[in-house]
């Protein structure tokens, strides 16, 4: 690893010096070209949603999925109402139909689609399941999770410093 070192002037004449470290560079086109497809999955995390564990007397735990770039784009547009020039987005309807895509059963198919469990709560909708089954700040740090699983967290993408 090489330092590299920065030096300006600002108005006021001082000297301004900053030194960061340089990582090698690596070909990202051959990174990709000699990678396998096969690795590039949606990561995901498991969840306990700790009243829920209480109530049932046993660990509640469920999986979030990051959102593939296609569904993300499909649920934020569904999240948008546009009048004339303007565009509203309905933060609620979002944060329910990220959860309804990304709690995820174990196959990978999303939990609150379950027929049987839209049945057993008698819930017509999977946005109706959710609610029945969550509180709103569940519903909120659920959300969260899967933004950042979806790489909108601040780690996700960092600055390379030259």
């Amino acid at each position: 690893m090489a330092n590299a070192t920065k030096k300006e002037i600002n108005t006021e004449e001082t000297v301004v010096e900053e030194t960061t470290e340089t990582k090698e560079a690596v070909n990202i086109l051959d990174l990709l070209l000699g990678s396998d497809i096969g690795e590039i999955k949606l990561p995901t995390k498991q969840m306990e949603i700790v009243r829920l564990s209480k109530l049932y007397g046993a660990p509640f735990i469920i999986t979030v999925s990051a959102l593939s770039p296609d569904k993300y784009e499909e649920v934020q547009d569904m999240a948008v109402s546009i009048k004339g020039k303007e565009a509203d987005i309905e933060i609620t309807l979002l944060q329910l139909l990220v959860v309804m895509e990304g709690v995820v059963d174990p196959s990978g198919k999303p939990m609150f689609k379950n027929k049987d469990l839209m049945q057993k709560f008698k819930a017509s909708t999977p946005k109706e399941l959710i609610r029945k089954i969550l509180l709103s700040g569940e519903i909120a740090n659920i959300y969260a999770e899967i933004s950042n699983l979806s790489g909108f967290g601040d780690g996700s993408v960092k600055e390379v410093k030259n």
